[in-house]
């Protein structure tokens, strides 16, 4: 690894346990500053998008063979983009879960995509033994970042997932794993009949 991935993949690190201390805070009633403000972050779990929001258009990526490929080629399926790295334990416990529902929905219109908030060799090494029966998307750290910025995470906390109609609106976003079963009923509620 070169000392400039070195870098960044620490930065990446020093920045998901910063939101994850954060996450922690809101959770256990550190709700108020010390001025006794609210803070103004997105808090852990599940939070709706306005009824007319859009995915961007022209979001490009790279699978872990180097392929490009966009979110716009699963428009018509109803999607989950669930970003993950392999230093994150609750988004290695929620893997196995998305694979088995991409194997359960998939043939009836449902399409998971993994982005990888990780060094790109980190992410192969991992990707064998995580088994992934869906896309795997990589690049640099700070360009995953930016598309989870993108995408309504501005925290940087990991998992974080974005629901996507068929239609190409955002449904949801989830700070945070999904259990099994409120994964299945969200994606029996939304997918296409």
């Amino acid at each position: 690894m070169s000392k400039l991935s070195t870098v960044l993949v620490i930065g990446a690190c020093l920045l998901a346990a910063a939101g994850g201390y954060g996450l922690s805070q809101l959770q256990h009633g550190g709700e108020e500053h010390a001025h006794g403000e609210t803070p103004s972050t997105q808090k852990p779990g599940t939070t709706a998008a306005a009824p007319s929001e859009s995915l961007p258009t022209g979001i490009a990526l790279s699978d872990l063979d180097g392929h490009k490929y966009s979110l716009d080629d699963y428009k018509g399926k109803l999607m989950i983009v669930n970003f993950w790295a392999t230093w994150c334990a609750p988004c290695l416990n929620e893997i196995p879960i998305l694979v088995k529902m991409q194997e359960r929905y998939g043939a009836k219109g449902f399409q998971l995509i993994g982005p990888a908030v990780d060094d790109i060799e980190e992410a192969r090494r991992a990707a064998p033994g995580l088994k992934f029966n869906y896309p795997v998307a990589v690049g640099t750290p700070e360009d995953m970042l930016e598309l989870m910025s993108t995408l309504g995470n501005d925290q940087g906390g990991l998992p974080f997932s974005v629901v996507i109609a068929p239609d190409g609106r955002i449904i949801e976003r989830q700070l945070g794993e999904y259990s099994e079963v409120e994964l299945a009923g969200l994606i029996e509620k939304y997918l296409p009949h």
